[in-house]
């Protein structure tokens, strides 16, 4: 009888555990996997999915979320998740409550260049997602895909600068 307390009182303490760490990592988990609309603050209207689903970047450990287009704000929204980047030269990035700011260069079907950059981060108990916005993003009819590539901001006497070579990149076809 008294094995079989025992027994009980571990599997409520497993379970206690569990429950508090899914509680703890629920922002984070809607975020990164597609389920919230990776914007720091709430839409007035709701935003244009360009894309379906989360990806992952070949070979970097990062996974990128759904597109989304705000028709009001002229704006493109994405999150990146990832845990911890293994990538040359991380010392001397430049980090934000620990993680790694980016320039996010996005660069359509015709060739158009968009810049944007990380603008917030939320941290999950092993892994941390990063909002991304672009400004003045204008999206053509024609536009099949879009190609994004991620600059870490070096760490320059306190300013930002972005490397000369992107860490990571992907393309992301439009649906």
């Amino acid at each position: 009888m008294k094995a079989l307390r025992w027994t009980l009182y571990g599997f409520l303490a497993v379970l206690l555990i569990v429950i508090i760490f899914f509680q703890i990592n629920k922002d984070f988990n809607q975020l990164a996997q597609g389920q919230a609309y990776p914007m720091t603050a709430s839409p007035e209207r709701r935003p244009v999915s360009l894309t379906s689903s989360p990806l992952e970047i070949e070979g970097s450990g990062v996974q990128v979320t759904p597109l989304y287009h705000g028709l009001d704000t002229g704006k493109l929204y994405l999150g990146i998740s990832y845990g911890k980047l293994d990538l040359a030269q991380k010392k001397k990035w430049k980090k934000e409550d620990g993680a790694v700011q980016f320039l996010v260069k996005v660069v359509d079907t015709n060739g158009t260049n968009f810049s944007g950059q990380t603008t917030g981060t939320v941290k999950g108990t092993f892994s941390t997602f990063q909002y991304v916005q672009v400004e003045d993003f204008d999206l053509h009819e024609k536009t099949e895909d879009l190609t994004l590539l991620f600059y870490p901001l070096m760490d320059k006497k306190g300013e930002g600068v972005p490397s000369e070579q992107p860490s990571f990149q992907v393309n992301v076809p439009l649906q």
